[in-house]
C-alpha cells in the first residue's frame, strides 16, 4: 500500500511541477466559487430541534406535542419591583407593546380575562369553605328573622343592639345561643367603623397566589361583615397576572411569530423586545426588566459562539502566521502555506453549505480547530522540501523526495485525523453528524491543498531562481536542533521510558474519577442578562415554567395520571384542565344554591338611610355604659353560673370594640362627624350590601366549564383535537444532572411518553456524551487500522499510537488534578485527540524508519513536529478567549 501511495503521491508532484499555473489557477477558480457559496448562503442555526433526529423516539413525542398544541419555545420577560401594583401596571404596559410587533410575536400574554367566571366564582372554593359561608349567611338570616327591624346600616345595627341589652332578654338563657353569634359579628362591624371614622386604611384584601393565574377568585373572607365587592373584584385582578414572590415578580410571555422562529427574523424580534424594555425602564424606574426563554438563550449562545468563534480563527491565523515568521525568518513559503490552508478552508466551508446547508453551533467551531490541524500537513512538506533543496535537490527532485516520503506520512496522519471526525457521522445526534461531515472534508481537502496546490505554488515562485540562491535560502530557513539535543533526549532511554509510564500508571488510576458535567447552563457565558435570569427563575417559584409534559387523550385517563404524578416523590405540583376547573362542582353547585336562596332574604337597600351623627354617638355611648355595668354584674357570679361567665366573655369582646368606636367619633364637631359617618356607614355596610348582591348573582344554573375559561388557559391545556396536556413541575432545579434523573425516571413510571424539556436535557446530554464516546472508539479502532496497513509492522504500529496512549491518559489525569470535568462541548476533544495526536507518531516513525536513526531533531521532521504541535495548540488555545463557556472549556 504504501508503494502505491508514494507512487500516485509523486505523480500528482510531476503534475504539478510541469504545470502549475493551471493547477494554481485552478485552485483560485475553485476559490473564488467557494468564496461566493460562504458570501450568499452561510447561515448557523442554533436550534435544539434541528440538532437531533426528527424521527429520534424522544424527539419525535416532542415534536407530537409541540404539533398536538401548536406551541413553540417561549419568550419570558420578567418585571420585578417591592410593589405589586406597580409591577402590574408595567406588566400591562408590556404586554401592549409587544402586540405592537406581531406577527414577530404571537400569543402574548400577561394577563387572564377572568370576568366570565365571576357569577361562578363559588365554586372555586373549598367545601369547608362554602359550608362556612352557609353558616354565616344563617346567622344573619336568624338574626334578621329576629329582628326584621333591623337594617344592615350602623343606626339600626345600633338600635338592635341596645334592644337586646335589655335585662329580660339577657336573662333568659335560650337567647344566649343567639346573642354570642350576633356579638362576634357586632364586634367586627364596630371595629370596621371605627377604622372608617378614624379614615385609616381599609383592611387589605389576601395577598395574591404565589402560583401562576390558572386559578380563579376565591372570596377574600368567609365573614360576610368583611365581605365587599372591592376585595372580591382585587382577587380577580391578582389571579390575572402571571405573578409570584408575594406580587414581587411578575410574568409576560410571548411565542415567536410563524416566520420568526430562528435565523435573522428571531435575532431582529429580540432585539426589538429589548427595545421595548429599554423604553418601559425608563417609563418604570423602580422595575427591573429582564429577558430570557429557550429563543434568547440559543440566540444569544448563537451570536456570542460565533462571534468568539470568527474572533478565535482570527487570532490562529495571526499566531500560526507568526510563528512562521519566528521559524522560518522569511514569509515568501510559510505565507503561500497560510494561503494555501485559507484557500481549503473556504472549500471546506462551501462544501458543507451545498451539502447540508448550513452550519450549526458545534461544526462552526472547526474552522479554528482545523485552522490548527490543517497547518499541519503544510508544515511538513514545507520543511521536508526545504531540507531537500539544502542537499543541493532540484525543485522537482526535492518536490518528489518530499511527497515519496514525508508526502505518504502526512497522508497517513491526515486520514487518521479526518477518520477521528467522520466516525462522529454515525450516531443519532444530527449536529455532531454535520460537524463530522464539515471537519473531516475539511482536513482532507487541507491535504489536497498541501499535496498538490503547495507544491505546485512552491515550483510556480522557485522555478525561475537559481538553485544556488535556493540552497542558501534554504539553508537559512531550515534550522536544526543543535547535536546535543538529540543526545540529550537519548541519553538515558531507559529511565525517560520509565518515567513516562509511572506518570502514565498515576493518570490511569486519576483516569476514571473525570466527571461530566450535564447542566447546559454552565456553557454559557453567566454575564448574559439572558442567563441570569434563568437562573433566578430556576431558584424562584417560577421554575414552574420548567416542566414535564404528558399528554392524555381523555380525561378519565388525564385524572389517572394526575394522581400517579401527584404521588411521585420528585413532583412539587401537576397542572392540567382539572388545577384549573373546580373539582366537585355537582356538590359545590348544591351549597351555592342553598346559599343563594337564604341571601334573597336579606334585605338589602339600594340607598343607605341618611346618617344623624349625635344619635350614633349616644347610642354608642349608652351602649358602651350597659356592657361596663353588665361586665361588672357578671363577674361577681362568674363561680356561680355559666350565664355569669358567658357574659364576661361577651363584654371582654364588645367593650374594647365601642370604645374603639367612641374615640373615633370624639373630639369631632357635628357636621364633620356626620360626614365621616356617612363615608363609614358606605365603606362597611354600603359594602356588604354589594358583597351580598354578589353572593345574589351566583349563577347555579351549571358549572364552570371549558368554555367559560381565558382562551390562553382554556388553549394551554385542551389541543384543537380534544387532548389534554398535564404539566409536572419538579420539586429540584432539574439543571442539576441527579436531580432531572430521578425526575424524569419517575415521570416514565407514569408515562413512558413523558416529553418537555427536563425529559429533552436527560436523553440529549447523554445521547450527546455517548456519541462522543462511541466516535472516539470508532476512531481509535480506524486509526489502529490505517497505522497497520502503512506500516505493515507490529512493532512500528505500536510506537506510532504509544504517544497518543500516554497523551491521553496524561490529559484525563491532569483533568482531574484541576477539577476540570467534561462537557457537552469540550467532550468533542475525546475523538479530536485521538485524531489528531497520533500523526506525531506516524511522523516520528516514518522518519524513523526512513534513516534508521533515532534523531529526530536533526532532521527537519523534528523541526516540523514542534511548529505542528504549536499550531495544534494555537488552534484550540485561541478557543479560550471565548466568553462562551462551552467553547472556553
Amino acid at each position: 500500500m504504501k508503494k502505491f501511495v508514494e507512487w500516485l503521491l509523486v505523480r500528482q508532484v510531476r503534475l504539478a511541477v510541469r504545470w502549475p499555473v493551471p493547477v494554481l489557477a485552478a485552485a483560485a477558480v475553485l476559490t473564488g466559487f467557494s468564496v461566493w457559496v460562504v458570501a450568499t448562503q452561510l447561515r448557523v442555526i442554533n436550534d435544539t430541534n434541528a440538532l437531533i433526529r426528527s424521527d429520534s423516539p424522544i424527539h419525535r413525542n416532542y415534536l407530537a406535542y409541540r404539533r398536538e398544541f401548536r406551541v413553540a419555545e417561549e419568550y419570558l420577560v420578567t418585571i420585578r419591583s417591592p410593589d405589586p401594583e406597580i409591577n402590574k401596571q408595567a406588566a400591562k404596559a408590556l404586554g401592549e407593546r409587544l402586540k405592537e410587533i406581531e406577527p414577530l410575536v404571537q400569543d402574548v400574554t400577561y394577563r387572564f380575562d377572568f370576568s366570565g367566571l365571576e357569577r361562578r366564582a363559588l365554586l372555586f372554593l373549598e367545601l369547608d369553605e362554602l359550608s362556612k359561608i352557609e353558616t354565616e349567611v344563617d346567622g344573619y338570616v336568624k338574626a334578621l328573622a329576629a329582628q326584621p327591624k333591623m337594617k344592615l346600616n350602623i343606626a339600626s345595627v345600633l338600635g338592635q343592639a341596645n334592644e337586646k341589652f335589655q335585662p329580660s332578654y339577657l336573662r333568659k338563657k335560650e337567647n344566649w345561643n343567639e346573642f354570642k353569634p350576633f356579638i362576634d359579628r357586632f364586634v367586627g362591624m364596630l371595629n370596621d367603623m371605627a377604622d372608617a371614622v378614624a379614615e385609616t386604611p381599609s383592611p387589605q384584601a389576601a395577598p395574591p397566589p404565589t402560583k401562576g393565574s390558572e386559578r380563579a377568585t376565591n372570596v377574600p373572607d368567609t365573614d360576610l361583615a368583611r365581605l365587599r365587592a372591592a376585595d372580591i373584584q382585587k382577587l380577580i385582578a391578582d389571579h390575572e397576572y402571571i405573578s409570584y414572590e408575594d406580587g414581587h415578580l411578575f410574568l409576560v410571555t410571548a411565542s415567536p411569530g410563524p416566520n420568526a422562529v430562528d435565523g435573522p427574523a428571531r435575532t431582529e424580534t429580540i432585539r426589538k423586545i429589548r427595545e421595548i424594555i429599554k423604553y418601559l425602564g425608563a417609563e418604570y424606574p423602580e422595575v427591573s426588566f429582564g429577558l430570557t426563554g429557550e429563543p434568547v438563550l440559543e440566540d444569544d449562545q448563537l451570536e456570542q459562539s460565533s462571534t468568539d468563534s470568527l474572533h478565535a480563527a482570527e487570532l490562529a491565523f495571526g499566531l500560526v502566521a507568526l510563528l512562521f515568521l519566528l521559524s522560518y525568518r522569511e514569509l515568501r513559503r510559510p505565507g503561500l502555506a497560510l494561503l494555501v490552508l485559507l484557500m481549503a478552508l473556504f472549500w471546506s466551508v462551501a462544501f458543507g453549505l451545498l451539502v447540508i446547508g448550513h452550519l450549526n453551533i458545534i461544526s462552526q467551531a472547526f474552522v479554528a480547530m482545523v485552522l490548527g490541524m490543517g497547518i499541519d500537513f503544510s508544515i511538513q512538506i514545507m520543511g521536508r522540501y526545504e531540507e531537500e533543496l539544502a542537499h543541493g535537490r532540484s525543485i522537482r527532485e526535492a518536490l518528489e523526495a518530499t511527497v515519496a516520503h514525508t508526502g505518504v506520512a502526512v497522508v497517513t496522519g491526515g486520514s487518521t485525523t479526518a477518520v477521528a471526525f467522520f466516525t462522529m457521522c454515525f450516531n443519532d445526534f444530527v449536529g455532531l453528524r454535520e460537524f463530522g461531515i464539515i471537519a473531516g472534508s475539511g482536513i482532507l481537502f487541507c491535504l489536497i491543498g498541501s499535496l498538490l496546490v503547495l507544491p505546485a505554488a512552491y515550483a510556480w515562485i522557485d522555478g525561475k531562481k537559481d538553485p544556488a540562491h535556493l540552497q542558501e535560502s534554504a539553508l537559512r530557513s531550515n534550522w536544526s536542533s543543535p547535536p546535543w539535543l538529540n543526545r540529550a533526549l537519548f541519553l538515558a532511554p531507559r529511565t525517560t521510558l520509565a518515567c513516562a509510564a509511572l506518570a502514565a500508571c498515576g493518570a490511569a488510576w486519576l483516569a476514571p474519577r473525570v466527571g461530566f458535567d450535564y447542566n447546559l447552563l454552565n456553557l454559557q457565558d453567566p454575564k448574559l442578562e439572558c442567563v441570569q435570569e434563568e437562573e433566578a427563575l430556576v431558584n424562584s417559584p417560577a421554575r414552574a415554567f420548567l416542566f414535564g409534559l404528558s399528554i392524555a387523550d381523555n380525561p378519565e385517563e388525564a385524572a389517572r395520571r394526575i394522581a400517579a404524578f401527584e404521588a411521585l416523590p420528585s413532583v412539587s405540583e401537576v397542572h392540567s384542565l382539572s388545577s384549573v376547573l373546580p373539582e366537585k362542582q355537582e356538590e359545590k353547585r348544591a351549597v351555592v344554591r342553598r346559599i343563594v336562596q337564604r341571601v334573597q332574604s336579606i334585605p338589602i337597600d339600594r340607598e343607605l338611610p341618611p346618617i344623624d351623627g349625635q344619635k350614633v354617638r349616644t347610642s354608642v355611648q349608652e351602649l358602651l355604659a350597659k356592657s361596663r355595668e353588665g361586665l361588672a354584674a357578671a363577674k361577681r357570679y362568674v363561680a356561680l353560673a355559666q350565664q355569669a361567665r358567658d357574659a364576661v366573655e361577651v363584654f371582654a369582646k364588645l367593650i374594647p370594640a365601642l370604645e374603639h368606636l367612641d374615640n373615633a367619633m370624639a373630639n369631632l364637631s357635628s357636621e364633620e362627624l356626620n360626614s365621616r359617618l356617612r363615608r363609614a356607614n358606605q365603606r362597611v355596610f354600603g359594602s356588604m350590601q354589594i358583597g351580598l348582591s354578589w353572593l345574589r348573582s351566583q349563577d347555579t344554573s351549571r358549572g364552570v366549564t371549558v368554555a367559560d375559561l381565558p382562551p390562553e388557559i382554556a388553549h394551554r391545556f385542551l389541543s384543537p383535537h380534544g387532548k389534554i396536556l398535564i404539566e409536572v413541575l419538579p420539586k429540584e432545579n432539574v439543571w442539576n444532572r441527579e436531580a432531572d434523573v430521578r425526575f424524569v425516571r419517575d415521570l416514565r413510571k407514569v408515562d413512558p411518553n413523558v416529553t418537555g424539556t427536563p425529559v429533552q436535557n436527560y436523553e440529549y446530554i447523554e445521547l450527546l456524551r455517548s456519541s462522543y464516546v462511541q466516535a472516539a472508539q470508532w476512531a481509535f479502532l480506524a486509526i489502529v487500522i490505517l497505522i497497520a496497513l502503512r506500516f505493515q509492522h507490529v512493532g512500528y504500529s505500536l510506537l506510532a499510537i504509544l504517544p497518543l496512549g500516554l497523551a491521553v491518559l496524561w490529559t484525563l489525569g491532569t483533568m482531574v488534578l484541576f477539577h476540570i470535568p467534561f462537557n457537552p462541548a469540550n467532550i468533542i476533544t475525546l475523538p479530536l485527540a485521538i485524531g489528531a495526536g497520533v500523526a506525531y507518531g506516524i511522523y516520528t516513525v516514518d522518519r524513523f524508519c526512513e534513516s534508521g536513526r533515532a534523531e529526530l531533531f536533526s532532521s527537519s521532521t523534528g523541526k516540523a513536529i514542534l511548529l505542528s504541535g504549536l499550531t495544534a495548540v494555537i488552534g484550540f488555545g485561541s478557543l479560550m478567549i471565548s466568553s462562551y463557556r462551552g467553547l472556553f472549556g
